[in-house]
């Protein structure tokens, strides 16, 4: 019997038999690197896998000190560990080990003191387990996911992985540039919570994520407009896929989220131009029949009453004739400010052409009403309006179309107020008239 044998029998108090059995099983089937060494460091025992990693039986590194047997640069390596352990510590690392004809493997290294019966130390037992495809795989991860950073940071869209309870788990840096706060804040937070907080109008978003969430979707594109902390509202795209496990439950969420801004308000200004007047800044003829085809999809469906007020401004042409087209300008934009500051909230003023003028009454259109609107816009357009070189006084004559009693039909309702308007100039002007003479024969409102 070995006098290691021996010495773990008598430590023990077993039989050597089954010291010696057990230094079988260590030898023939534990898939670890395992030895047993003195306080000089040298080996008592090893078993044949790590005597395999040398190249040599085990009987050839039986006596042996571990400083014989391994480079400089590793016994720098596992140095400080042994003398912590011939000091009574049990350690436990990671290095990477010298093996004859590789570069190098990773081992998990277990050291603990070996103590004679007084408990003093008298050695040390080490296990090491082979972890470097582990270890390969953890590096290759850590690459990938330094590599994903990398891309995340320097990709033009701000990129957000989100796990299965809608948690930020990472953030690209331009973060920073979309809401004015550092990635590191947010990591960690409920992305949804977070747009709480900061008082965001993010239902869309909410509803996009929770579809995902949910299994309801697999991918979804929606639009939200954030609070950047200088006070800015930052227009944005988000792109959001769901990911799933080997189970077909959601794992994480990858949102691309881009900054539309300059396409928005580019769109928004567009918009404007489309559907409103360029001198004024009044809705146009187009602006105008999209809003009142609305009202009157409202009517139908709440029967909710409307009124058109057709507005055509009485000796106009005269200041263009006398004054020319600039001072034409002039007064048309300061009736525009004139009828917006008579109008209701609720009410849509509009020129559609040259020195016509529509008001939209969306709201309360009863008869008595659109009579007291229509006597607050005669009186303001009464008095004169000055412009560049003179003044000049200009009134206006209103026909109106009302619905009900009027079709519901805004190509109509618009010829109506125009025919009514005309009967207005043709009965002495300065005055409203109604479409619907059962509704108000003549109203002269001045």
């Amino acid at each position: 019997m070995s006098d290691l044998a021996s010495k773990i029998a008598l430590i023990q108090g077993r039989p050597a038999l089954k010291v010696e059995q057990l230094a079988t099983l260590f030898d023939s089937t534990m898939a670890a690197n395992i030895s047993v060494f003195d306080l000089d460091a040298r080996l008592l025992y090893v078993n044949d896998l790590f005597a395999r990693s040398f190249k040599r039986p085990p009987s050839e590194l039986v006596g042996k000190t571990l400083y014989e047997l391994y480079a400089e640069s590793h016994i720098a390596q596992f140095r400080p560990y042994l003398e912590r352990v011939l000091a009574g510590e049990a350690v436990t690392y990671e290095r990477l080990s010298q093996v004859v004809d590789t570069t190098g493997v990773w081992y998990t290294v277990a050291l603990t003191p070996w103590r004679d019966e007084s408990g003093t130390v008298i050695g040390g037992a080490q296990v090491s387990m082979r972890v470097h495809e582990m270890k390969a795989a953890l590096e290759s991860l850590r690459v990938a996911q330094e590599r994903l950073a990398s891309h995340m940071n320097n990709s033009p869209l701000v990129a957000i992985e989100l796990d299965a309870a809608l948690n930020v788990s990472q953030c690209g840096v331009q973060a920073f540039d979309l809401i004015g706060i550092p990635p590191e804040q947010i990591v960690g937070r409920s992305l949804l919570q977070e747009m709480r907080d900061r008082g965001e109008q993010g239902e869309p978003l909410v509803d996009a994520l929770q579809r995902l969430q949910s299994g309801a979707e697999v991918r979804n594109r929606v639009e939200v407009a954030l609070s950047h902390v200088n006070g800015k509202t930052i227009y944005t795209e988000w792109f959001n896929s769901a990911l799933t496990d080997a189970n077909g439950r959601v794992s994480s969420i990858m949102s691309l989220v881009q900054d539309v801004t300059a396409r928005t308000l580019a769109d928004v200004q567009l918009r404007r131009f489309v559907t409103h007047d360029t001198l004024t800044g009044l809705h146009n003829r187009r602006g105008l029949t999209e809003r009142l085809n609305q009202c009157i999809v409202h009517y139908r469906r709440a029967d909710i009453p409307l009124a058109l007020m057709f507005i055509d401004l009485d000796g106009f042409k005269q200041v263009n004739d006398l004054h020319g087209h600039g001072a034409g300008d002039e007064l048309l934009c300061e009736v525009a400010r004139r009828l917006l500051a008579v109008v209701r909230g609720a009410d849509l003023v509009a020129r559609i052409g040259g020195d016509e003028f529509v008001v939209l009454v969306e709201r309360d259109a009863t008869l008595d009403a659109v009579n007291t609107l229509g006597g607050r816009i005669l009186r303001a357009l009464e008095a004169p309006c000055g412009f560049t070189g003179g003044a000049a006084r200009v009134g206006a004559s209103i026909g109106v179309a009302m619905c009900p009693p009027g079709t519901a039909d805004a190509v109509e309702l618009m010829r109506s107020a125009d025919s009514a308007m005309y009967q207005a100039k043709r009965a002495g002007k300065g005055r409203v008239v109604y479409a619907n003479l059962s509704l108000a024969a003549s109203a002269r409102t001045t």
